[in-house]
């Protein structure tokens, strides 16, 4: 079996531009990577401690070249490979790159997020969410009215 490569080696050869890693890792290492795009993802295109211009490079990088076309670009690991290496800066210097977290939006448990998802069952949670951030309480309560619940129903369930 071969030696493990460490994420922070990965890292360190995404920011350098080492295109021939992939061809020089055997079989295991390949697949251990295939497995790890997605993490890989979420800590080169976060740059801490540098300038804006090269946070925003990582993160508009990652997202035009690697992130685009995800679900067809799974089937091709080399490929993928190259391109999260074709968001290097320079070729030459090693960042510090930190994880991108999943942040909870307040108040998703609220009692307008519990409305909005009696209101719309066939939605997923995370846009009921979004949309209620996105409304004001007037239009939810509209939106109530329209689907044919009365006023004291309305107020008891947002109170």
């Amino acid at each position: 079996m071969s030696e493990k490569i460490e994420l922070k080696e990965k890292l360190s050869a995404i920011d350098q531009n080492v295109r021939e890693l992939w061809d020089a890792m055997e079989p295991d290492q390949q697949k251990s990577l295939k497995n790890e795009f997605f993490i890989l993802n979420r800590y080169a295109s976060s740059v801490a401690n540098t300038t804006r211009e090269i946070q925003e490079h990582y993160i508009l990088t990652v997202n035009e070249y690697f992130n685009k076309n995800w679900s067809d670009l799974q089937k091709h690991p080399k490929l993928l490979w190259l391109l999260l290496c074709m968001c290097s800066w320079d070729g030459k210097k090693v960042f510090w790159h930190e994880w991108i977290g999943y942040k909870r939006k307040a108040g998703s448990n609220s009692k307008k997020v519990k409305f909005l998802a009696e209101l719309m069952p066939n939605r997923k949670m995370d846009e009921v969410e979004l949309i209620s951030l996105l409304s004001t309480d007037k239009e939810i309560k509209d939106y109530a009215r329209s689907h044919g619940m009365d006023e004291e129903t309305i107020a008891k369930k947002l109170k």
